[in-house]
């Protein structure tokens, strides 16, 4: 991964995406060097580190292979049995939803890095949900919100939180601003460092916006 700095900027640049394929769909997640440069930057060995939307358990893995302690949640019950499967103490991987996370009982972390599902405008079903449930765009922001409150009472004081996430197109409609969107939600709750620009040499990009718990 190549890093390029322009004056007030930060752009990192991948080769190319991670793509899976998992019970006959094609998903789209960050790499291992992705995570893993930023879990350098911000962590030490035996660092605590939360991933509140696992998904495939990318940062799980790698914190793991790093010697952190990382606690995941997943909600899809066949993607947590993935990491499940994988995944040794004390690196955890829950069965959930993150909007209950203050059921879980969790310690404090010092980190925090994750993708959460997307969701555009117009779209009627609940990511929260994996898609089950009838949403809305507006109750998804709010939920984002609800979320983030919940985990700022998990995160150690000055705790670095990242989200990465991209502004959405499709079907012909104009386009969701979901990273802006997200960024000013949870800039309600958490100091907003950064935003860095990852792109990848297959021409997409994404929002890698960064929190402080100050």
């Amino acid at each position: 991964m190549k890093e390029l700095h322009l004056e007030n900027s930060w752009f990192l640049i991948s080769s190319k995406l991670k793509k899976i394929k998992f019970n006959g769909d094609t998903d789209i997640r960050y790499t291992e060097e992705f995570v893993e440069m930023f879990i350098r930057k911000f962590t030490k060995r035996g660092d605590r580190i939360l991933d509140p939307f696992a998904g495939f358990g990318t940062t799980l893995f790698v914190g793991q292979q790093l010697g952190r302690t990382v606690i995941g949640i997943e909600y899809d019950k066949s993607q947590y049995e993935y990491i499940n499967e994988r995944i040794k103490e004390p690196c955890k991987i829950i069965h959930g939803n993150s909007l209950k996370l203050r059921s879980y009982n969790l310690p404090k972390f010092d980190f925090s890095i994750t993708s959460p599902p997307y969701m555009r405008y117009f779209d009627k079903e609940d990511p929260f949900t994996n898609y089950t449930k009838i949403g809305s765009y507006s109750k998804y922001l709010k939920d984002i919100g609800r979320i983030y409150k919940q985990i700022k009472k998990v995160m150690k004081k000055n705790a670095i939180i990242i989200i990465e996430v991209s502004n959405t197109i499709g079907q012909g409609r104009p386009l969701t601003p979901l990273a802006w969107d997200i960024g000013r939600e949870i800039s309600k709750i958490f100091f907003f460092e950064q935003e860095i620009i990852y792109c990848s040499t297959e021409g997409d990009h994404s929002h890698v916006l960064v929190f402080k718990n100050k």
